[in-house]
């Protein structure tokens, strides 16, 4: 349990006479039972949130709430609150999202540089801290729980999907009805575009990335939450991916050597680079160049900033803003697979 709790009645040993000792053990039992099911019911607090280091105690209703790690910013703006301070993204000019920062107008957060500023975080007297899809280990979540109470991911590290986020911020803050809609409406975004593309329905495909000098792909596997909101579009992993999946289930990534790269050809190949050298380097490799999906033009290449962030920091902010500027380029490469067949 995080210390962030509220006493209930006098201390130990104090008597009480017995009809006040009835009302006050008939208001206890009210207590806890209002703080029992606050997950569960609308603007009741405090309210307890379960998560991967035991449970965190929102005591009331958060005013000043930090957001770390990727995108939990996107679910909070969402709902309606804006975080005093959340992450720096460096490759957009603002140090934002696009489809975040449009809904932000004058009120504007602290950007909070890469790693953990505990100094910082502490000067913006946060009452709440999300850090859901993060890397943080036990030791860092002790010392931001000294700042505020604080709530990570139910999953594990770099592993909660946009739908865990917003289900976790939703019911910490007392909104679970609210996070259940945002939830339903991007589901429901996901299927009308891939409703609205057919071509897509059952082409396979393989989602991956590439660093300079490495000696394989890193390549995404269906608990990753890119695999799965391609296969919201109606699109299959290649058969490649699926084995690996079978020897890695555990995993949500793996690294496959350029020289067993025919392992995860597929109809689309979708690849983000972090940068132009990036796929330079990628687009270089000989044996990359010799995948069929490459030879045939199937081949997705992400560079710029809103593509590749918008299909790796997923939320129900950023579907709805990139998915429809990326799956037509899905779609353009399914139909260059199927000419091909």
């Amino acid at each position: 349990m995080v210390a962030h709790q509220m006493p209930v009645g006098k201390p130990a040993g104090t008597p009480l006479p017995r009809r006040t000792a009835a009302k006050y053990l008939a208001g206890s039992l009210f207590t806890l039972l209002l703080t029992g099911v606050g997950t569960a019911r609308a603007n009741v607090f405090p309210r307890g949130v379960s998560h991967a280091f035991g449970e965190t105690l929102v005591p009331g209703t958060p005013g000043r709430i930090v957001t770390l790690g990727w995108s939990g910013e996107d679910a909070l703006i969402a709902l309606g609150k804006t975080p005093v301070g959340m992450p720096k993204y460096p490759l957009f000019e603002s140090g934002m999202f696009p489809w975040v920062e449009g809904l932000l107008g004058t009120n504007k957060p602290v950007l909070l540089n890469s790693g953990i500023d505990y100094e910082e975080i502490a000067s913006l007297r946060p009452d709440l801290i999300f850090c859901i899809y993060s890397g943080i280990d036990a030791v860092a979540y002790r010392r931001l729980s000294t700042i505020a109470p604080t709530i990570a991911y139910r999953s594990g590290p770099w592993q909660a999907d946009w739908k865990e986020q917003t289900q976790i911020i939703g019911e910490s803050l007392g909104l679970a009805n609210e996070a259940r809609g945002l939830i339903s409406q991007t589901l429901a975004t996901l299927s009308k575009i891939g409703c609205s593309h057919p071509v897509l329905k059952g082409k396979t495909f393989t989602f991956g990335t590439f660093v300079p000098g490495a000696a394989g792909v890193v390549v995404y596997l269906p608990n990753d939450h890119r695999v799965a909101a391609l296969m919201s579009l109606g699109m299959k992993p290649a058969a490649g991916i699926k084995a690996l999946h079978r020897d890695n289930p555990e995993s949500s990534s793996v690294t496959v050597n350029l020289e067993q790269i025919d392992r995860i050809d597929a109809d689309v190949l979708v690849m983000w680079y972090g940068t132009g050298a990036s796929k330079q380097a990628a687009e270089a490799q000989p044996l990359l160049a010799l995948l069929p999906a490459v030879q045939r033009g199937s081949y997705v290449a992400l560079a710029d900033p809103v593509s590749v962030w918008a299909t790796s920091a997923l939320s129900v902010l950023s579907i709805p803003y990139g998915f429809p500027r990326f799956v037509p380029r899905l779609a353009d490469a399914a139909r260059k697979a199927e000419q091909n067949q």
